[in-house]
């Protein structure tokens, strides 16, 4: 008798259950495809900033067009040829040995031609030095003098 009581019994319809069954599958659903699309949109974001960052550092092109001394400066020209603008630094080398390190941004405009602020060194005729350019981009550019 008890068994046919609990047989007739029904917890809840089979409407009422799929429906919770729907809300609660389209409400996981909805949670998953919001999360993916704001990650989605970050990413993105990041990855086209990313891209246009490194388009500007393949478009860096300069060059250091001219080095001269006096008796106690070194005086350095870097011409810009590049379709950005840049912020140069410099070291000066003499047989691998720093003796002016990096220097201070310099900005040099697109196609632009730029003197750097003169660097303090005593030269001795005969000496070669390795100047290096660099810019916050990381790109870099070598010179080696020989002092007259």
């Amino acid at each position: 008798m008890k068994i046919e009581k609990l047989k007739k019994k029904k917890a809840i319809s089979p409407v009422i259950s799929a429906l919770i069954l729907t809300a609660t599958v389209l409400s996981i659903g909805g949670g998953i495809w919001f999360y993916s699309q704001g990650a989605m949109t970050i990413t993105s974001e990041d990855y086209a900033e990313s891209v246009i960052n490194m388009s500007d550092t393949i478009s860096e092109r300069f060059i250091i067009e001219h080095v001269a001394n006096t008796s106690s400066l070194l005086k350095v020209w870097i011409f810009n040829y590049g379709n950005v603008d840049i912020d140069v630094k410099i070291k000066v080398e003499k047989d691998g040995v720093i003796i002016f390190p990096y220097g201070s941004f310099t900005p040099i405009m697109a196609g632009g031609f730029a003197e750097l602020d003169p660097l303090s060194y005593t030269a001795t005729s005969g000496d070669t030095l390795v100047i290096t350019a660099f810019t916050r981009r990381e790109n870099s550019v070598y010179y080696r003098y020989l002092v007259p």
